[in-house]
């Protein structure tokens, strides 16, 4: 891959080669992006699963429980960012998106798909985020209603490859057509 970022062009192909391998394999270093949103008190940060990457519809998809605290941020300030760090190619990856969440009837044929391990991650009792005396007290509890797909359209690509002769940094925007120009990095 390092090859392919040396020109604009190849950047660009290499991130959605990243995306569309994160939502596909469990080992790429793009299928635990953080999700950066903004929270009651500042910027908030975790680890989330990519689940989907469409280049010609430039969005990408998450899945959460609704009543989890990013999805709660992300009704109140739809735009976030994704961070991608693949260690290999020293090359971070910043996606910018407005995000929406799709729930019930829209996303129910995502919901069974799902194998029953993963349904459990959606739905337990109490909800995420609430304080509990010990680990064993939350039951899991799949619940089709606790379900949603966070989907992101994407506004702008920004990557900074790390390379020994030299940091290249990218920047691409849908506002301009996914051209890109290269930035001091």
């Amino acid at each position: 891959m390092t090859d392919t970022l040396t020109t604009l062009s190849g950047t660009l192909d290499a991130v959605w080669a990243q995306l569309a391998r994160g939502a596909s394999d469990r080992d790429a270093p793009a299928r635990h992006p953080v999700l950066a949103t903004a929270g009651r008190s500042g910027g908030e940060a975790r680890m989330v699963v990519l689940r989907g990457a469409d280049r010609d519809g430039a969005r990408v998809e998450i899945y959460a429980d609704r009543r989890s605290a990013k999805v709660g941020e992300l009704v109140a300030e739809p735009r976030a960012s994704l961070l991608v760090w693949d260690p290999a190619q020293r090359l971070q990856i910043r996606l910018r998106a407005r995000f929406e969440v799709l729930a019930g009837e829209a996303v129910a044929p995502l919901w069974h798909a799902l194998p029953g391990a993963a349904r459990a991650l959606y739905g337990g009792r109490p909800a995420p985020g609430t304080p509990i005396p010990e680990p064993g007290d939350h039951i899991a509890d799949p619940a089709a209603h606790a379900f949603c797909v966070l989907r992101g359209a994407l506004s702008e690509i920004e990557t900074l490859h790390l390379a020994t002769l030299g940091h290249r940094r990218t920047l691409f925007r849908a506002a301009e057509g996914w051209q890109g120009r290269w930035c001091a990095p």
